[in-house]
């Protein structure tokens, strides 16, 4: 996650810098607080760029996305068989907490940098060796050039082809590298933690048919601010699609989800999208819909989920709204709590939330699975 230099203007005052200690161990027992009165008034007076209830809701123009969610007893099995034994292991080896097994060595990650070289080489390694075994229908690099001082680097880009609607297609990605470019970045929550959610989609969703495409990407470079630029990580990916004329219908961005600050009396997990009058057809606001759905339908107890409709593209999906794609971030940060750890070497495991990043990892899946319309076992 890149922080712009207007976010961090308008994050530091209110969050401190000291760190609150560590965070919460339990979730509260409200299935779902989205429509409280208190979060209805923070949401409109105290964050004024978040949209206001009455912007929120389905849209008409985006069919894709425009169905209601529908309980799915075989969406709720993949949410039941997320647990910290299934997510663990990726972000404790991507972050150097253990060893991880890469071309049949171990290797110890002590940087994701995008500087780094052979650390970021393994990273991608590690991402397309595990989605190989997966049994997807495809897997691939994507090699994209320097730019802008920003070093070459590759995407990794797993597939199920889709069936009634092959031809639109529904990305979920998570960016890879970490930062900073030199010394320790374990990158734990920022990127890690997104990382092996996306790991645990493709897993659970692989042998099963889909409506739509669904693409896992895992993009390079992201610190490196892809959306100020045309070639590197996200933004060459975006840019292909666009040129190549595919219909992706949308992108959801996993960001950092794994921190719930202890400052914080409710569980906020947010979803970034644009404005309405700068989200043509409203698309970015329907996938917010839908994972808020996803939420209801599968009692995915004790979060709040929030839009933050101010159009901040300081993550992957700020690729895809520059190549005309509806997209949206999920993350737990919190925008007036972001996770002090970011972008140093003290980003570990150690400050998981991990009730809390299993049940942000499950309503990911949730709005995934019916995004990309999934289809019952034949």
């Amino acid at each position: 996650m890149k922080l712009t230099a207007a976010l961090a203007a308008l994050l530091f005052p209110l969050s401190g810098a000291a760190y609150a200690g560590p965070a919460r161990d339990g979730l509260t027992d409200d299935p779902f607080q989205a429509d409280s009165p208190a979060l209805k008034h923070r949401a409109e007076v105290a964050l004024p760029g978040r949209a206001s209830p009455e912007l929120e809701g389905r849209y008409a123009g985006v069919s894709a996305l425009n169905a209601a969610v529908t309980y799915d007893p075989a969406v709720n099995a993949m949410l039941e068989k997320v647990t910290r034994r299934e997510l663990e292991p990726a972000v404790a080896e991507l972050s150097g907490e253990t060893p991880a097994l890469i071309g049949g060595a171990p290797y110890t990650f002590k940087t994701r940098s995008s500087d780094s070289g052979k650390p970021i080489a393994m990273a991608e390694q590690y991402v397309y060796e595990h989605l190989l075994a997966y049994g997807l229908d495809s897997v691939a690099y994507q090699a994209f050039p320097g730019e802008k001082g920003a070093p070459p680097g590759r995407n990794i880009i797993g597939q199920i082809n889709g069936t009634t609607k092959a031809g639109e297609i529904v990305v979920v990605g998570a960016h890879l590298d970490s930062f900073p470019w030199t010394g320790a970045a374990p990158g734990a929550d920022d990127n890690a933690s997104g990382v092996s959610a996306t790991l645990y989609l493709a897993r659970a969703f692989a042998g099963r048919k889909f409506e739509r495409t669904i693409r896992f990407a895992f993009f390079g470079d992201e610190e490196n601010a892809p959306w100020e630029c045309s070639r590197i990580g996200s933004a060459g990916y975006a840019a292909r699609s666009k040129a190549s004329g595919e219909n992706i219908v949308a992108m959801i961005q996993a960001d950092a989800l794994a921190y719930d600050p202890p400052e914080s009396d409710q569980h906020i997990v947010e979803m970034n999208t644009r404005a309405p009058r700068h989200d043509p057809g409203g698309g970015d606001l329907a996938i917010f819909s839908l994972w808020r759905d996803a939420i209801k339908t599968y009692s995915i107890s004790g979060l709040t989920p929030v839009n933050v409709a101010i159009g901040d593209n300081w993550s992957d999906h700020g690729s895809f709204w520059n190549n005309g794609y509806h997209a949206a971030m999920l993350s737990a940060e919190e925008q007036d709590h972001w996770n002090p750890h970011w972008h140093t070497a003290s980003d570990k495991v150690s400050a998981f939330a991990w009730p809390f990043y299993l049940q942000v990892t499950r309503s990911y899946a949730a709005a995934a699975a019916h995004a990309a319309g999934i289809l019952p076992r034949q």
